[in-house]
C-alpha cells in the first residue's frame, strides 16, 4: 500500500483536497440553510455537489483501473465536468444569499439580528471556500490522476 502511494502523482492528493473540500462545502451548506436567519435549504445545490463527488470518485478510480483508451477518455471528462458541477454549485449558492447579504450587512433593517449577521458571516466563508474548490479543482483538471500506464485500443 505505501509503495502504490509513493508511486502516485501529486495531482491524486489535489483530487483528494477537492475531493475533501467538496465535502465539507456540503455539511457547510446544510448548516448555513437550517440557520434561524436563512432556513431555505434548495436541493439543487445539493444535487451539484452530491454529482461533483461521484464524477470526483469516478476521476480517482477511473485512473488507477481503466486501461483502454475510451475508460481514460471517460476519466478526463468526468475530471471536467466535477469541476463544472462544483462551480455550478457554487454560482447557485451565491445566487441564493447575494440579495440577504445587503440587508445583512448594509441595511439598518437587521443591525440587531445576531442570527443574521452570523448565518451572513457563515455564507461568506462558504463562498470563499467554494472558490478556493473551484480553482483547485479547474488546476487539478489539468493534471492527470495515477500512475504512467500503457494503453491499450
Amino acid at each position: 500500500m505505501m509503495t502504490m502511494l509513493k508511486k502516485q502523482k501529486i495531482s491524486l492528493y489535489i483530487y483528494l483536497l477537492v475531493f475533501v473540500l467538496t465535502t465539507s462545502l456540503v455539511f457547510l451548506y446544510i448548516s448555513n440553510v437550517n440557520k434561524a436567519y436563512y432556513q431555505d435549504m434548495q436541493v439543487n445545490v445539493l444535487y451539484l455537489l452530491a454529482a461533483a463527488l461521484v464524477f470526483l470518485l469516478l476521476t480517482i478510480g477511473l485512473s488507477f483501473y481503466a486501461k483502454t483508451k475510451s475508460l481514460l477518455m471517460a476519466a478526463d471528462i468526468s475530471r471536467i465536468v466535477a469541476s463544472l458541477l462544483i462551480i455550478l454549485g457554487g454560482v447557485r449558492f451565491i445566487s441564493m444569499r447575494l440579495e440577504s447579504f445587503g440587508y445583512i450587512f448594509g441595511s439598518n433593517l437587521e443591525m440587531n439580528n445576531e442570527a443574521a449577521f452570523d448565518a451572513g458571516s457563515q455564507a461568506i466563508m462558504i463562498i470563499v471556500i467554494f472558490v478556493a474548490t473551484w480553482l483547485i479543482s479547474v488546476i487539478a483538471a489539468f493534471f492527470d490522476v495515477g500512475q504512467k500506464k500503457t494503453v491499450t485500443e
